[in-house]
């Protein structure tokens, strides 16, 4: 139950952060770790937005060590590791969050604390789904186990490359869909424009695939027991490039931009949970 409530706690505060980035309340509280000198920030709608992301943050961060404690506890040999790296993981994303507001929203740094969160993310969604109770060291990559865990590579690169979109004004870099500046191949691609024409070119990547995948375990005997993720993996996947569309189409809706983050963590936690059923299968 605590792992459930980490993550889905975990799920709010990814949303939310995106929200308080959408609608450029960033920097409503320009200090750390107060707000405006205050335990309770003067009554002003941004000012709350982002109090209310520290004050979700702080309540996932109990729920996440506590979870940690738990599965320390339970897990035997190196896959005690996994906890111990996600308080030290959390401690350094804290602290990040403090010096990405004292120094105004650096782009690198930014995107780089969001990256860390997708970390957290991840190894927080491997800690509700291995409880200890397995009787193998719970990592492979061999197989098709390794297949879903460099799609789930892909998908974090893709995540961490989107914020850096977001975060670096690339965003409406090609304003229009599905060309780019009126383009199929921007002539000129560099800046923003490559930044946002990477993103796109991954996404299709992805999408391609899982695709592949999932006509594959029509015929794979291995994949069959795949197939309903991948199924919901393609699901996700279409409805996320729609969602890209209305970002662009929207400029930028805040509200908009919340979901599409939304869908892609979905996306994220299907492919997790994909790699994650083939080891379990070998640890019992």
């Amino acid at each position: 139950m605590i792992g459930k409530i980490a993550l889905v706690l975990l799920f709010i505060l990814l949303v939310w952060g995106n929200l308080v980035a959408g609608l450029k309340a960033g920097l409503a509280c320009p200090d750390w770790p107060l707000c405006h000198g205050q335990l309770l920030p003067p009554l002003r709608w941004d000012i709350y937005v982002e109090f209310i992301h520290r004050l979700i943050g702080g309540i996932t961060s109990l729920f996440i060590i506590i979870l940690s404690f738990q599965r320390f506890r339970s897990y035997i040999g190196s896959a005690k590791v996994v906890p111990i790296l996600v308080v030290v993981l959390l401690l350094i994303q804290i602290v990040l969050g403090g010096i990405v507001v004292l120094m105004e929203l650096p782009v690198d740094l930014t995107t780089y604390h969001f990256a860390n969160a997708i970390v957290i993310f991840a190894l927080v969604v491997y800690m509700v789904f291995f409880d200890g109770d397995q009787k193998k060291p719970l990592f492979s990559i061999s197989g098709y186990k390794g297949i879903f865990f460099f799609l789930s590579l892909l998908i974090f690169i893709q995540a961490v490359l989107g914020a850096y979109v977001r975060h670096s004004s690339s965003g409406l870099a090609c304003p229009d869909f599905p060309t780019c500046l009126g383009y199929w191949i921007p002539p000129q691609i560099s800046g923003i424009v490559l930044n946002h024409f990477a993103h796109r070119g991954l996404a299709y990547i992805v999408t391609i695939v899982v695709a592949v995948l999932l006509i594959a375990s029509y015929s794979s005997s291995a994949l069959k027991n795949y197939r309903q993720k991948l199924l919901i993996l393609i699901g996700l996947i279409i409805l996320q490039v729609l969602l890209g569309v209305a970002v662009v189409l929207t400029r930028l809706n805040f509200a908009v931009t919340a979901l599409h983050l939304f869908i892609a963590l979905l996306i994220f936690t299907t492919a997790l949970y994909a790699w994650f059923q083939g080891m379990r299968e070998n640890s019992v």
